[in-house]
Parts: C-alpha cells; structure tokens; sequence
C-alpha cells in the first residue's frame, strides 16, 4: 500500500510538469493551426539554460526563468514571423505542413546542440533537489515538489491570461473561428505571433521543470514529444484545464504501472488509455 501511494504522489507531481510541457503546445496548435514538433527541442533548450545558468553563474535554474521565459517569448514571436506565418500563406494544408516543417527545425535544434553540449546526459543538482519531504509513508522528492509547483503556477498563470485579458479572449475566438475573429477586429498576425511566443515560453520554463526531476541530453526531445502529443491529444487542443487533468493520467499512468510491469511497456498502457478515452470522447477529455 505505501508503494502505491508513493507512486500515485510521484505520478501527481510529474503529471503537473506534463501538463506544462503540453500546455504551450496546446495553445499554439489551437491558435494558428500549427503542430509545432520543435516544441519539446524548446524545452530541451530551456534546460540546458538553467543548466548553464547553475553551473556556470551558481544562479538557481527556476531564478534563472526570470531571463529564460522573455528570451523564449520573442524568440517563438520571431519563429512565427519568419517561418510559420510565411508557410500558412503558401500552404492550405497548415498540419501537416507544419509538422514537417517543424520536425526539421527540430532535428537542425539537436545537432547544433549535440555540438554545443556533446551529446552526454545532464543532471541539475541543487540544494532542494536532492532534499525530500515526509508525509507519513510517503516522500517527496524536492526536485518533483519544486517542478510541480512551478508548473501549476505557470498553468494558473496561462489559465487567468486566457479568461481575463483581450488578448487571451482574443486567443479563444482565434481558436474558435478565425475569419470571425479577423472580422471582429482582432489582429490575427498579431495574436498568432503572441501564442506561439506563449508556446516557446512555457516550452522552455517546462524543460527547466523536467531538468529538475529527469537527466537529459538533445535526444530527449524526441520521447518528450511523444509524451506531449500523448497529453494534448487527451486533453484536448486548446483547453488549459484540459490539458492539465490529461498531464495528471498521464503522470499517474506511468508511476502507477511502473509497479507491475517493466517501465519500457507504460507508452503501450498509455496509449491504450488514450484510445479508450478517445472511443469515448473522440474531442479529448474537455473541449474549449
């Protein structure tokens, strides 16, 4: 029973830094049409910042978020204006398009960070990493507790700018229909350009969330991917809280079974959750 409870804890705290991962992804998908498969090489990129902000400067990686996050905001603004915005005027296939377009971003982001980094793993180690707290039968790892918290603040924080600003509504009607939003006034290149800064953004503070709990190096933003489409496909495109409650099964799913079958086969038993939910609710857990 204490194994069990353990594992639904460290499953809670991991599945809040899923959802972060997903939830950026989510957003930019919803708001321009583009399935951005350079998300997670976003987070690996924010990772390895607050790595060098750590090793390098002694400067906590979640600290370091205060430089990150704007830097990733107009890096992905600027990433929409050079690249996505001229593709969603050549294509009419914007998916599909997008996602080869993006999956070589991806590939070119991790051989230059190969060659930056070498292609060793990474583990950031600071004073509350390697820390935990008891509660009764169960600890909590300090560097799980410190992502989990930071990714439900970030989750809070992208859930208020969407339901009580003019630029999330303006984000929601984009997502909902967006000639009607065009012929409301709404800037569309505008508020494109501002939710894929928003995608990069979250991606990278994800990635500083995730650096804190798994070691990694430029080839994981290839399983991160996978677990990102894995979230947002359940959760649903364009739903924060969505998102947030699939990041959560997913967390739970894979800390769970990990108890009774070999940690290689939880992608199967997650994808046979996802197909389950899917036959129920072919739009995801929640819609927009």
């Amino acid at each position: 029973m204490d194994q069990v409870l353990q594992a639904i804890s460290t499953g809670l705290l991991v599945g809040l830094t899923y959802a972060g991962l997903g939830v950026g992804f989510s957003l930019t998908w919803g708001a321009t049409g583009v399935i951005n498969a350079a998300h997670t090489s976003v987070a690996v990129l924010g990772a390895y910042l607050g790595y060098i902000a750590l090793d390098w400067w002694g400067v906590d990686p979640l600290v370091a978020l205060v430089g990150i996050v704007p830097l990733a905001f107009f890096a992905g603004w600027g990433f929409f204006e050079a690249l996505l915005r001229p593709l969603k005027r050549r294509v009419r296939l914007v998916g599909m398009a997008s996602v080869v377009l993006t999956l070589g971003v991806a590939l070119v982001l991790e051989s230059l960070t190969t060659v930056a980094f070498t292609a060793d793993p990474r583990v950031v180690r600071t004073g509350y990493t390697g820390a935990g707290l008891a509660l009764g039968p169960v600890r909590v790892g300090g560097g799980p507790l410190a992502a989990a918290a930071m990714s439900l603040v970030m989750l809070a924080a992208v859930y208020r700018f969407r339901q009580g600003t003019y630029t999330g509504r303006a984000l929601r009607a984009l997502e909902q229909e967006p000639e009607g939003a065009a012929l409301t006034g709404i800037d569309v290149r505008r508020t494109s350009g501002i939710a894929t800064g928003i995608g990069f953004a979250t991606a990278a503070a994800s990635g500083v969330a995730l650096s804190l709990v798994y070691a990694f190096s430029p080839t994981t933003f290839l399983p991160w991917l996978v677990l990102t489409f894995l979230v947002v496909i359940l959760g649903g495109v364009g739903t924060v809280l969505g998102v947030t409650v699939a990041g959560l099964i997913t967390g739970l799913t894979v800390s769970v079974v990990a108890l009774w079958i070999p940690f290689a086969w939880t992608n199967f038993v997650l994808f046979v959750v996802l197909i389950l939910v899917l036959l129920a609710r072919p739009t995801g857990l929640t819609t927009r």
